[in-house]
């Protein structure tokens, strides 16, 4: 792993980002600490603690709901502003990836910071249009897919805002696993608008492909603007396999996976007929 030879308690935000630009890439930020434990880079020398940064908070606001970068996916599921957006999804979601000691550890800002392909939290995140508040050369909040196109290494994500134009649409979650606890072989996100039985807005986002999250503005277009019902799903259901780009590796192949997306659109048609009832 290499050798630690300095543990740095930042004192604000502004000072982490500074430490971290100064020593390049033998510096790392410091969260929950999962992902410096399982993979951290041999180059890297000095950790910078982001504990006392007060980054934990979450909160609502004007905009939505703030998550600060260290609230942890325990923390998340507990939060009642959580398990009141987006019909509860997020909430319901975080209480239930990962194992009861690493969602104690596993942080919001770690989870798209580092970005994981098996990553569950950042394609639900992408479904709801979330936002990073990031700091670098200056303070800034970006829509999450453009900080994953242009993150730098040095950007420290504060935080995380559900948009209040998402707090009252339908989230749903479908990810396929060999055992509770195990990263997904597949993972399906959406967020829809339902409006006297029409689907206003639709967002689907696939991951675990086996690559990174990928948003489907195709598919999420097949739904948008039409009632809920077989007809309006099934051409969605019909096509993904040709409009999403899924991959072998040595969890599945790519065959395997498309059965998979089918399965989990076929599962969000059922959610959202569930939710007009």
């Amino acid at each position: 792993m290499g050798k630690i030879a300095e543990y740095y308690y930042a004192s604000s935000c502004r000072d982490a980002v500074e430490r971290a630009r100064a020593l390049d890439s033998a510096a790392a930020y410091v969260g929950g600490g999962v992902e410096l434990v399982l993979r951290r880079n041999p180059g890297v020398t000095t950790l910078i603690d982001l504990g006392r940064c007060g980054l934990s908070e979450i909160r609502e606001t004007d905009e939505g709901i703030d998550i600060g970068a260290l609230a942890t996916l325990t923390e998340m599921s507990h939060s009642v502003p959580l398990q009141h957006y987006a019909h509860g999804s997020v909430a319901h979601w975080a209480g239930r990836v990962a194992s009861n000691n690493l969602r104690d550890m596993i942080t919001v800002g770690g989870a798209v910071a580092r970005n994981q392909p098996w990553n569950d939290m950042v394609p639900h995140l992408l479904a709801l249009d979330a936002q990073v508040h990031v700091l670098d050369d200056e303070e800034r909040t970006v829509p999450l897919r453009e900080f994953l196109r242009s993150k730098r290494g040095s950007a420290l994500v504060m935080g995380i805002l559900l948009p209040k134009a998402n707090a009252d649409a339908f989230g749903y979650l479908w990810r396929f696993t060999r055992t509770e606890q195990d990263i997904p072989l597949l993972h399906v996100s959406a967020c829809l608008h339902i409006d006297t039985g029409v689907i206003g807005q639709a967002s689907i986002v696939v991951g675990g492909r086996p690559g990174h999250a990928e948003e489907c503005p195709q598919l999420s277009s097949q739904l948008t603007g039409h009632p809920v019902d077989h007809a309006a799903f099934a051409p969605v259901i019909e096509s993904a396999g040709r409009l999403v780009d899924v991959g072998d590796d040595l969890r599945a192949s790519g065959a395997y996976r498309r059965d998979l997306l089918r399965a989990a659109l076929t599962g969000l048609e059922e959610f959202a007929a569930e939710v007009m009832r």
